[in-house]
């Protein structure tokens, strides 16, 4: 290959697949300077220096900024370029598991959407759901928009900044101290749905698990502000099965702002998982 032969800028940029403008940039921040620049202001390269560009862009694929790039090429060495090298990995690695995280999120959503097409409404059921986890954050019992504002701040922060995702799909922990007036109700917990945690990048109290088994369900029509309706023909469902709760209630977004400005739209499953044997027992029972 003939090293002295120079290539002008459009040349140079055409044999390696880029703009003009991106080889002006890399001239103008130091990265990659023409070979040669003549007085009439042409700047022109030599073929040596496609080399130059093909580890430029060998970095920059890797995800360094044109400023370390530059620092690497001003002291390059085995030693740099396996450490680089290892940096790069490294951020990328994470680069994926956000991005696995936010497919993750959008694959519930959309799965929760599709489901609430065709989901009876306000109408209770029992349904049978596998374990999921929940990223959780209290909720102080005060009662108060401003109270319940902050904890969804403390929430949205925790789910970018901690663990890497949005706080899609939401949904609460629900606990009615008084189960012949659902109005009482009282969130305890922001939940957001999520993978199974595997690595340990989440700190352990701020997991819930959900546990498998049989839920009494319902599918509530409107925002939370008129959830109590569909708290109250769900508790009734359960006494007239004779199922005991056995634990918390979860109402979990499905339609919400995401999907429409009105909350006439939104859709909110509530579950609360129930004993089912024990409630075929006592048939029994009564039958002999």
């Amino acid at each position: 290959m003939d090293q002295s032969l120079l290539l002008s800028t459009g040349e140079f940029a055409q044999m390696c697949n880029v703009s003009r403008e991106l080889l002006v940039h890399y001239d103008k921040i130091g990265l990659l300077k023409p070979k040669e620049v003549r007085g009439n202001g042409y700047r022109y390269y030599s073929l040596k220096q496609l080399y130059l560009f093909d580890v430029i862009r060998f970095f920059a694929d890797a995800g360094m900024a044109a400023k370390e790039i530059k620092e690497y090429l001003d002291n390059r060495s085995t030693e740099l370029f396996l450490d680089n090298i290892q940096e790069s990995i490294d951020r990328m690695a994470h680069e994926r598991d956000v991005l696995d995280a936010r497919i993750g999120m959008m694959e519930k959503m959309r799965y929760l959407t599709q489901r609430a097409v065709d989901f009876p409404k306000e109408r209770p059921r029992l349904a049978y759901w596998d374990e999921i986890w929940l990223l959780a954050t209290p909720v102080p019992r005060e009662r108060t928009q401003q109270s319940f504002a902050r904890a969804m701040s403390e929430h949205s922060d925790f789910c970018r900044n901690e663990a890497g995702m949005a706080s899609f799909p939401l949904g609460r922990v629900v606990e009615i101290p008084n189960a012949n007036d659902p109005a009482t109700f009282y969130y305890t917990k922001l939940v957001t749905w999520v993978s199974p945690p595997h690595d340990g990048s989440v700190p352990p109290a701020r997991l819930e698990r959900k546990p498998k088994g049989n839920y009494a369900v319902i599918l509530h029509q409107g925002g939370t502000s008129t959830v109590a309706r569909s708290y109250a023909r769900l508790l009734d469902y359960v006494r007239r099965k004779g199922f005991r709760m056995l634990g918390p209630l979860y109402e979990l977004d499905m339609n919400s702002y995401l999907m429409s400005d009105s909350a006439d739209d939104y859709l909110l499953h509530i579950s609360v998982l129930v004993d089912v044997e024990e409630a075929v027992q006592q048939v029994a029972r009564r039958d002999t």
